[in-house]
């Protein structure tokens, strides 16, 4: 029995120490590992003009026009989608507002990416943190291991749901729960999509000054099959990002006429 009790004693010492060990050297395997990581401080700025699909502005169909809000995407809508993009597109032309941005609405996922305006990254272990100086935007992608909430318990949200993984130095994001049509749209040509939108992004450096995200966008309501679009966004070494209040100075509101205050009123 004393034998028994003194080898009971012994295991018990060892796993004690073994534990303290292994909380001691949690710090340093984390630090390891966001040593790994990629380095992608700085301030970027995106490098196409603000259109969602870069595309557009080469396509054949947009011929003779320069301004992205007198352009339009070009989708893989269904009949039904492609009929309300038609339907905004020709109030775009007769001055009426179908942009829910002009109303300090967030641009939201997946509008984000295109936005015209700096941001930063923040890449740890658990998460990496986009932080855009438009409406002073918050997206978290996390890479801890977590999974999408159940469809039943998923409430949808301006920028979603994100997780990701690590393959090399590719953050693989995906992301769901997205707010849909009426809230947000993918650009100022108020191109729509639903609330059932998926997207998957391959986001890496691909030099000094460059950063490159290419997104695949799956959209069961709208779409007949996924639209593949690439972004680049430009280092900016000596920008700093500055606070963006939308509600404090917003110069175009929409009223509950359809009026602004740009003197555009709804027909």
């Amino acid at each position: 029995m004393r034998t028994f009790t003194s080898a009971l004693l012994t295991a018990a010492a060892v796993l004690s120490v073994a534990c303290v060990a292994q909380a001691a050297d949690a710090p340093a395997k984390k630090a390891a590992a966001a040593h790994k990581l990629p380095d992608w401080k700085g301030v970027w700025n995106p490098h196409e003009r603000n259109i969602f699909d870069p595309g557009a502005f080469t396509d054949p169909r947009n011929a003779g026009k320069t301004n992205a809000a007198d352009m339009r995407e070009y989708p893989p809508y269904n009949a039904v989608w492609e009929a309300k993009y038609v339907k905004l597109l020709e109030d775009n032309k007769k001055g009426i507002p179908t942009d829910p941005h002009a109303n300090c609405l967030p641009g939201g996922m997946p509008r984000t990416i295109v936005i015209p305006y700096p941001h930063e990254w923040v890449v740890t272990p658990e998460v990496t943190y986009f932080l855009l100086e438009e409406t002073s935007a918050v997206r978290r992608i996390f890479t801890d291991g977590r999974k999408h909430p159940a469809p039943g318990d998923a409430v949808p949200t301006f920028q979603g749901h994100s997780i990701g993984h690590w393959e090399g130095d590719t953050l693989v994001a995906d992301t769901v729960g997205m707010m849909g049509e009426g809230s947000v749209v993918y650009d100022v040509t108020a191109a729509p999509h639903s609330d059932k939108v998926h997207t998957v992004e391959r986001i890496r450096r691909i030099s000094k000054t460059q950063m490159e995200d290419i997104m695949t966008i799956d959209d069961p309501v709208a779409f007949t099959k996924p639209w593949v679009i690439k972004r680049t966004y430009d280092l900016k070494p000596d920008w700093v990002i500055q606070e963006y209040v939308c509600e404090q100075n917003n110069r175009n509101p929409i009223n509950s006429d359809g009026s602004t205050t740009t003197g555009v009123v709804k027909q």
